[in-house]
């Protein structure tokens, strides 16, 4: 690889690494680990580098390699428990003073929606994940996936209705959709 080469994927490094930890942490729940996969991406994509034909699609292939590497480690690791979105509503900014009671009953909110997302098909809770927790726009999951834009749309119309639906449904967070449709 050529020194601007070089310097060029340093940068990509400095910009991803820490989206592709958390990408890979919403999987194995450990940070160690995710580091780990994180590193391996980057290696990956490195030895790889030279066949990214459109630069504009450099976050689409990284986590199409990100994607693969994590895919990779659950086949190594079949026996071994995984962790996957072990964190949702709990990683949003808390403000300093925050009450143990508040704190508590969003952390019960937390692991409920993430029961309830779980509910979903596993083509379904990667499109939701994808869109909501790593910010990937329609376009990027549809490569991601493999799927076209237009069936992206059709599923995720039905993801989140099902999902609706499912929330909905839980004792714990009607009331939380309650008191979010009268703001």
């Amino acid at each position: 690889m050529k020194p601007e080469e070089l310097r060029k994927f340093e940068d990509i490094v400095n910009q991803y690494q820490r989206d592709l930890v958390n990408f890979h942490y919403r999987f194995v729940g450990n940070r160690p680990e995710a580091e780990d996969l994180a590193q391996d991406t980057f290696i990956k994509a490195y030895n790889k580098f030279d066949t990214l034909k459109e630069p504009g699609k450099l976050k689409s292939w990284l986590f199409q390699i990100a994607r693969n590497t994590v895919i990779d480690s659950f086949r190594r690791n079949k026996n071994k428990p995984f962790a996957m979105d072990s964190v949702i509503l709990e990683n949003i900014p808390e403000i300093t003073a925050v009450d143990y009671q508040d704190k508590v009953a969003r952390m019960e909110v937390s692991k409920e929606l993430e029961s309830c997302i779980d509910l979903l098909v596993k083509e379904d809770r990667a499109i939701i994940k994808l869109l909501y927790y790593e910010g990937f726009s329609y376009k990027e999951i549809g490569e991601l996936l493999h799927m076209n834009e237009n069936t992206l749309k059709s599923r995720l119309h039905r993801a989140r209705k099902i999902l609706l639906e499912t929330i909905q449904a839980s004792p714990a967070l009607k009331d939380v959709v309650l008191n979010y449709e009268l703001q």
